[in-house]
């Protein structure tokens, strides 16, 4: 359509649910021929894409505006002033404000960025998704070595209680029946609000005033903030899915104090064999750093076995790259080579994990949250795909718990039949 808007999305989860909010932005404000890419800076290849999604959007609609956003373009904004595609660039801090996307004078964007919230505004519906995304906290305080993502998203700072319970509402009142906690460091919750509320509380809290949400779920958390509240809530409370999705980046002592976390192999295996004893039907997910500077092949080692001891059985693999304005950038490089061939090793590891797991789930009937044919998730985030369901149920059935059996699975999912 020659007046379409799109909004093309890089990176993590919270940008994902940015990405929404600016799409909601642009069809209630009635924003014709704009194209807004939300960048991402994670790794370099993160930022090549970013870059490429750039000249496809200006290829695939030449007469929209291109507005660029996000990680990639607030740490180097010249990188991407320099590029013929690009119209604007809206300061990440101020995305999701509607001032930015319309026709705008000077003394209107200063005001908006003065009164700015770095929270958007909820939105009622989310496009695509069936699960809600519920945003609680922006921006990191700790500076580990290998990341660029605090110098794009600044210091966090947490969305009060009351507005968690309204915007929490909205989606409940607006049909779904899960919703995702998420934000840059959530486990940081707190520390910038008055009494430094730590997340366990604030999420017990929340289950107690909404007695009606059901399902909530926890993006990505680091390890080193779990708080006695939330270690609770992960084994007791049933209303948390089965899934924890834990930042560990490495299995080496000396690697991990390099990279400047702040916790240990003991202390990973000791949380995972601890929450498994109290909740075995938990399931661990990680993100692993493979090849950061000074990694022999013991410290590797020591990752690939905490992978194993620890049977995540969804891993998310980085082969490091090093970032300009990083300490890690100047630190002694492992070959490419090496890297390539360590990363490759730990996906081989994580996709027997997640086999040996789907094996184990074959003739069992579970509950799950449908998605779509071959979106949908188990509780315990196993991707489930439905192949015999018919079209005309897909749209009725979305959103919806529905009963399945799973009869036999592939490398990527569980194969299931509703029942």
């Amino acid at each position: 359509m020659k007046d379409e808007s799109l909004v093309v999305n890089l990176g993590c989860r919270l940008n994902s649910y940015e990405s929404e909010v600016i799409a909601d932005i642009l069809f209630k404000n009635k924003i014709k021929r704009t194209t807004v890419i939300n960048t991402c800076a994670v790794t370099n290849n993160a930022v090549h894409k970013s870059k490429n999604e750039i000249r496809k959007a200006k290829k695939k609609n030449p007469k929209n505006k291109i507005i660029v956003t996000g990680c990639a373009s607030h740490i180097d904004p010249k990188s991407f002033l320099k590029m013929n595609e690009v119209d604007e660039i809206v300061n990440n801090k101020f995305k999701t404000q509607k001032i930015f996307y319309q026709d705008k004078l000077g003394d209107l964007v200063n005001e908006a960025k003065r009164k700015s919230n770095l929270f958007p505004e909820p939105i009622e519906k989310f496009s695509k998704k069936t699960r809600a995304l519920l945003q609680i906290q922006q921006g990191c305080d700790h500076r580990c070595t290998f990341c660029i993502i605090p110098y794009g998203r600044g210091d966090s700072i947490s969305l009060p209680l009351s507005e968690i319970v309204i915007r929490a509402e909205k989606f409940l009142s607006a049909g779904y029946q899960e919703i995702i906690i998420t934000g840059v460091d959530i486990t940081s919750y707190g520390n910038d609000l008055p009494g430094k509320p730590k997340l366990g509380e604030i999420i017990k809290r929340l289950l107690n005033i909404l007695p009606n949400l059901n399902r909530l779920r926890l993006s990505s958390i680091d390890p080193a903030e779990i708080d006695q509240d939330l270690l609770d809530l992960i084994i007791n409370e049933k209303k948390i899915m089965p899934h924890l999705h834990l930042s560990v980046q490495s299995g080496d002592d000396m690697i991990l104090k390099r990279m400047k976390r702040r916790h240990n192999r003991k202390e990973l295996l000791d949380l995972c064999s601890y929450i498994k004893m109290k909740r075995p039907s938990m399931t661990f997910g990680a993100d692993i750093i493979v090849g950061f500077p000074t990694e022999t092949h013991k410290h590797f080692e020591n990752t690939y076995d905490l992978i194993k001891q620890c049977s995540f059985s969804n891993l998310h693999i980085f082969p490091f790259s090093p970032k300009i304005g990083t300490p890690a950038n100047k630190m002694p490089q492992i070959e490419r080579k090496i890297i390539n061939n360590r990363a490759k090793q730990l996906r081989n590891l994580g996709s027997k994990l997640k086999i040996d797991f789907m094996k184990k789930k074959v003739g069992q009937t579970k509950a799950i949250l449908f998605e779509g044919s071959n979106l949908s998730y188990t509780d315990d985030y196993f991707k489930v795909s439905i192949p015999s369901i018919k079209k005309n149920q897909i749209k009725k059935m979305n959103g919806n718990l529905i009963d399945v059996k799973f009869n036999s699975f592939d490398e990527k999912s569980l194969i299931a039949k509703i029942i």
